[in-house]
Formats: C-alpha cells, structure tokens, sequence
C-alpha cells in the first residue's frame, strides 16, 4: 500500500467533467440525473483500501444529515484488483451500512472519469455546487491514517457552507490515501 497524497488539476467554479457510469447492479448514473439535487459530493473510492474503510462512517453520516446532497462513489480499481469487481461493490455497500437514496456506487472501468477529474487517491473528494462546478476539493476530515480520531469535521463545514452559498473557503487541504491502481 503506497500513501498517495490528492492535488487535483480541476480548479474551483470550472464545471465538472461530465460522467455516464454503471452502478453494481448494471443501473446507468449521469451526472445530469443528479440535477434535483443542491450538490454533488464524488469520491473517487474503492472496496480494499484501508483508507476508503475508515472513512465510510464519515460518508455515510454525511449523507444521512444533508439528504439534499448526492454522494457518488466512484470505483475506478474494478479490473485492477478483485476485491474492488463490480460483483464486491454490492457487499461493501451492505456491510458499510451506505445504502442510502442519495447514495450511488458506480464503477468507472476505463478510469476515463477518474483521469478526467483529476483523482489520484481513495479516497478522494471532489464536492460540486448546484451547477455541478467544483466548489471544494479536499479531504473529508482531518483523519489522515486509518487509525486516526477524527477532530474536524471538514467536509461537513464545507457543505453547510456550500448551501446557505457562501463563498469557497480559501484552504482546502488534499486527501490522503491508496493511490489509484490505473491500467497499464
């Protein structure tokens, strides 16, 4: 496991790359069908990292209490490592309690959105306004080893901050995990 810290080439307020990706079950997801939503939390995230595991109580407490936010995981490891197929991504939604309306799990096979967005890690967070722009680009909390306490809660600010639409917070700082397991 190699720790991969994220520096994405997307800037703040550029729109975000487009994406048309199947979830486990073989569902399409675009991010147009997420417009009825106040913003869009991705992550670029994976079933074996350790990283991604630690963080999943965040995501999934995140979506509970803004409803009103979608959260799209994106797994671009599927044909890289076997415990992050398609045919697994079911069960660790199941066993990380994620199954939520405003949850989506999709894969990203050629890794095109992945590149697209700039993702070097799992996880890594890119969180989108109403428009689908990049308002933030940073780690969820403060939580930087799988065995850390959590003391700041940085992403959940940022959302409360994104909808009473107030400006990007000037610091963002990058999330750290797995790096991307990208084709050869």
């Amino acid at each position: 496991m190699t720790l991969k810290e994220s520096d994405s080439g997307l800037k703040i307020g550029e729109p975000a790359p487009d994406f048309e990706l199947e979830n486990f079950e073989g569902q399409e997801v675009e991010l147009s069908d997420l417009d009825n939503f106040d913003g869009v939390l991705v992550v670029f995230m994976c079933n074996h990292c350790p990283y991604v595991k630690a963080q999943t109580d965040e995501i999934r407490k995140l979506a509970e209490e803004f409803s009103s936010i979608a959260f799209v995981g994106i797994n671009p490891n599927s044909e890289t490592h076997p415990e992050d197929s398609p045919s697994k991504m079911e069960g660790f939604v199941s066993e990380y309690d994620l199954e939520r309306p405003n949850f989506f799990y999709l894969v990203d096979g050629d890794q095109e959105v992945a590149e697209s967005y700039g993702a070097k890690c799992t996880p890594d967070p890119f969180l989108l306004d109403w428009r689908h722009r990049l308002y933030y680009k940073g780690r969820l909390n403060d939580k930087t080893s799988p065995e850390d306490h959590v003391e700041d809660l940085e992403m959940k600010n940022v959302i409360e901050r994104m909808l009473k639409r107030k400006d990007v917070p000037g610091k963002s700082r990058p999330s750290q995990g797995c790096s991307i397991k990208w084709k050869e």
